[in-house]
């Protein structure tokens, strides 16, 4: 089935759309925090967001939640404790792994950064509908799911 869709020129590709909204929604949220003062980025926002869900996991864990890969986590965990967000504690069954915790800072950090995202988003999706939301979910996930099979695909070749 051809799915009619074209790679050139550039802005007619959907990859490229996704990547450029995707750019365009992370710089806008750097500007929103610098703005208000925050000294956060929207990839410390992703991770604070994941520990907020929930604390005390493995920063392995928290990297593969984050959608982030182990050494851009730990970069940005470094910069969360130096700022006093976070702290990490050895792992009482295995002390090479660290948890990761909440300060009371970073807890209340929360009440200042959701309603931020959340105007940021609304401005951001504004004139859509709910059920545009909805497929842009769906589409989204569907792309997702497409690529991890493909990992998983690609992984088993490499056995």
């Amino acid at each position: 089935m051809a799915l009619g869709f074209s790679v050139f020129p550039l802005d007619n590709s959907p990859g490229f759309l996704v990547y450029r909204t995707a750019s365009r929604l992370k710089a806008d949220l750097s500007r929103a925090f610098q703005a208000k003062g925050l000294d956060v980025t929207p990839e410390q926002w992703a991770v604070l967001s994941r520990l907020w869900e929930s604390e005390g996991e493995h920063q392995t864990a928290l990297a593969e939640r984050a959608q982030k890969d182990r050494h851009t986590v730990t970069r940005i965990l470094n910069l969360l404790e130096k700022n006093g967000l976070i702290r990490r504690e050895p792992d009482s069954k295995d002390r090479r792994y660290q948890r990761v915790f909440l300060t009371d800072e970073g807890r209340a950090l929360k009440a200042k950064l959701i309603p931020l995202v959340k105007g940021h988003l609304s401005r951001a999706l504004s004139g859509l509908t709910p059920e545009d939301l909805q497929q842009l979910k769906r589409i989204h996930g569907q792309i997702l799911k497409n690529l991890e099979a493909g990992d998983r695909a690609a992984d088993y070749e490499h056995r």
